[in-house]
Order: structure tokens, then sequence, then C-alpha cells
């Protein structure tokens, strides 16, 4: 028989799935306003039905209003996808993906069923505020989903059977490489409408506009997600080699309230035996820690670098 869930895990799973329709209705809602509208692709699948969308729209805009809409051409690409993933990565994942294309897509052709206001774009300053604005609001929303465990599919997908195979390979670059692709391949919406007489320097323009401001919008959005998923609190590692690290362990620890550890070195060059200590501290406590040191060891090596997602005592705690 099986076991009844608690109320406490009840409650965890309806916000969990509650939180799930928000992000993929946000996400349709900021892609079919800004995005789609202004016939950005800032890759993926949802880039490629971006395209096929406002080619088709000009000629056949009952095509592109029913079998070719947005929210249809993303759920018939991510299909095939979704059957592999779930044989092949993760269930919960698959599952997961596959609640958000399907409620991306029901929203996305929705949305265009109903006519709903676009932000449509009319000179290069609103379109690079459409393309900044769809770019930053996906990057939060992507990097919300994937520290959720789902994302959008498409290349995602595909990224994570590239990892599971051949985690040696840095699959963030070969998404990289594919959402680029998309991004360029958005230049055909420009080829589209050269018309005869027109000069080289405007066809170009033509040509070249969906590019980059796709690619604009691609690499805001990458940036935010990275933030999110990495951690908005980063922090800062000192590591100091200092001939009288039991001083400045004792100021840190005295006047920041710093935890210090101390580590045994010797210099390879030198062949001297050194103390090397390691502190993590606040941003704002970064000219603090250098006035410290200069005070106390102003010959000692120090090199900082950031600490993404800092958990522990005197930081954030476990969830």
């Amino acid at each position: 028989m099986a076991k009844p869930i608690s109320k406490s895990k009840a409650k965890d799973y309806t916000l969990f799935y509650l939180l799930l329709v928000v992000l993929a209705f946000s996400r349709s809602l900021i892609a079919y306003v800004f995005i789609i509208s202004n016939g950005f692709a800032p890759g993926g699948v949802g880039g490629i039905s971006s395209i096929i969308y406002n080619a088709v729209l000009s000629y056949r805009p009952d095509l592109a209003a029913t079998i070719l809409d947005p929210g249809i051409t993303t759920l018939l690409m991510n299909i095939p996808l979704l059957i592999v993933a779930m044989f092949l990565l993760n269930k919960r994942f698959a599952l997961h993906t596959m609640l958000v294309v399907l409620v991306y897509s029901g929203f996305m052709y929705l949305f265009g069923a109903v006519n709903f206001p676009k932000f449509i774009a009319d000179d290069s300053g609103m379109l690079l505020l459409a393309s900044l604005t769809g770019g930053v609001i996906n990057g939060v929303i992507c990097g919300l989903m994937l520290k959720n465990n789902m994302s959008m599919g498409g290349t995602d997908i595909i990224g994570k059977l590239i990892y599971k195979h051949n985690p040696a390979i840095e699959t963030h670059w070969i998404i990289f490489g594919l959402d680029m692709m998309v991004s360029i391949a958005s230049g055909t919406l420009g080829i589209l409408k050269l018309t005869e007489g027109i000069s080289a320097s405007e066809g170009l323009t033509l040509v070249l506009k969906p590019i980059i401001y796709s690619i604009i919008s691609m690499l805001v959005s990458s940036q935010i997600a990275d933030q999110i998923t990495a951690g908005l609190q980063s922090s800062l590692v000192f590591n100091i080699i200092s001939d009288h690290p039991n001083e400045i362990a004792e100021q840190l620890v005295k006047r920041l309230h710093r935890g210090v550890t101390i580590s045994h070195g010797i210099g390879f060059y030198t062949g001297k035996e050194h103390e090397v200590l390691t502190c993590v501290t606040s941003k704002r406590q970064i000219n603090k820690v250098k006035d410290i040191i200069a005070e106390t060891d102003p010959n000692a090596f120090t090199f900082i670098t950031k600490a993404h997602e800092v958990r522990g005592n005197g930081f954030r705690r476990f969830d």
C-alpha cells in the first residue's frame, strides 16, 4: 500500500508546481510581447519557432495564426527531445520540462488567439529596449527554472544528453554555439524583406538587424541566468601568504568576525616555508581586509578570487 503524502510534502508539491506554471506563463508572455513580435530569435527551439512564424506571417498569416503558431511549433519540435529525455535523462527533470513546455505552448497559442497586445518597436532605440527587456526577464526566469530542475527543453536537453555521455565536454559552449546558430539564422527574416532597388547598405542593415538584437538578447539572458543559478550572494576569498599569519588571522577574526583557515605551504621557486591564510568575506569588507594586511604585513602575497553560493557559519544556511 502506498504511503500517504504528508501535509508538508503536499504543500511543497503544490508550491513547486504553482511556481512551474508561473514561470512558464511568464516566459511565454515575455516571448510573445517582446521577442517574437519584433522578429528576435535568441537561440533554442523558441528562436526557431520565432523565425518560422515571422517568415510566413507576411505571406500566409492564416498559417502563422494556426499550425505555424510559435506555441504549436515549439511543442512539436520539443516532443522528440522530451521522449529521448524521458528514457535517457533524469525522469523528474524530463517530467518538469514536459510540463513547462506544455504550459508555455498553451499560453503562447492563447495569446495569439485572443490577439494579446505586443510591444512592437519602430526604431533602433525601442528595438534595443525590447531586446534587453526580453533578455533580462528571460534570464531571471531561466535561472529560476534551472535552480528548480526544470527547463524549456530544446538545447538544454541536448546539452544534458551530451554531458551525460561525455562529462569532459564543456556543454555550455555547445549550447551557446547552437543558440548562436539560431540567432544568426534570424538574418533570413531580413533577406525576405529585400526588394529591388534597395541599396547594399540598406540590405545589409535589414539582414544584420535581427541577428544583432537576437544575440544581444541571448547574451543578456545567459549572463542573468548564470548569476541566478550560481547565486546572487557572491563573496570573496582572500588567500594570504605571510610571515605573520597569526597576527593577520587575529585581526581578521577580531575586527571582521570572519573565520580563517591556516595551511602550511612551501614556495617551489624559493623553497621557503610559509603559512597560507584563507578567509571568505563579503564584498563590502574587501577594503577592510586589505587595510588589515597592509597594517600587519605589507609584504604579504595576496590573491583574491570570487566565490558563489557561499553557505555555512557566517553566511547563508543550507536549505
